[in-house]
């Protein structure tokens, strides 16, 4: 969630400390030794109870506005912590859980995220994309979280590019989209068709991730040598010790 104070902040200067936010304490920002400045963050108070197992992740700031932060668990068989950090320019690389060793050749990892809610897993994606180019996920002002997608690098005049998505099992195809029509739609009350998130069902995804054979991609998901534009984390099941799995990984 976005935090609104309804007072100014002035998080990207080093004098400014914010006024008391019950539950909540305040840990001052500090130059790095790259010579920028790490804004200040809360974290839960003393007094408020740590779940057992589990690490709190700081909040972090994108320009004035506060993404507040959520405990994570303190370690996942097969996964490593990638704590968040601040580029020179102020943008903030979000923590994230990855997967130890080698992805698949050619494939970069798209880091999952905090919904505010559960975390939600990241996947493998494509490196390259012949006439598209990635565009990375991102919080917007009102802490609403935009997943990243392929964009076509060249455009369709009259058209609106819908992005596709992940499933939790493979790529959903994005399409372009009659711009007349798309701004005449009621998008308030628009609902995605049915099975639109059918890799994200009880045991996949959401919540305690996915735990199927490691290595290779399933055959029908490389049916006819295409490439496969996103794929899911590939565990075996032998490998996760009974129980392990028992925690939410947010």
């Amino acid at each position: 969630m976005v935090v609104g104070f309804g007072f100014s902040t002035y998080a990207w200067t080093d004098s400014w400390v914010p006024p008391y936010r019950p539950g909540w304490s305040w840990t001052p920002g500090y130059w790095s030794p790259w010579g920028y400045w790490c804004p200040g963050y809360w974290s839960p108070a003393p007094t408020v109870v740590v779940p057992v197992g589990y690490a709190y992740v700081p909040g972090w700031w994108d320009g004035d506005a506060y993404v507040d932060g959520y405990y994570r668990r303190q370690a996942r068989d097969k996964w490593e912590w990638v704590e968040g950090y601040y580029l020179d320019d102020g943008t903030y690389v979000r923590g994230h859980w990855r997967p130890t060793g080698d992805g698949p050749e050619g494939y970069a990892w798209e880091p999952g995220f905090w919904d505010g809610e559960s975390w939600v897993e990241g996947f493998w994606r494509p490196e390259f994309r012949t006439g598209y180019t990635w565009l990375s996920a991102y919080y917007d002002e009102d802490g609403v979280f935009h997943a990243g997608y392929w964009m076509p690098l060249e455009q369709q005049p009259g058209y609106i590019w819908v992005p596709g998505w992940f499933d939790g099992t493979e790529w959903q195809p994005g399409y372009w989209e009659d711009e007349g029509k798309y701004g005449s739609l009621d998008l308030e009350s628009w609902q995605p068709e049915e099975g639109w998130d059918d890799g994200w069902e009880t045991g996949q995804g959401y919540g305690d991730g996915e735990v199927i054979s490691n290595g290779a991609p399933p055959a029908d998901q490389t049916a006819g040598g295409d490439v496969p534009l996103a794929m899911p984390v590939w565990f075996d099941n032998d490998d996760i010790d009974e129980g392990e799995d028992d925690l939410p990984p947010m």
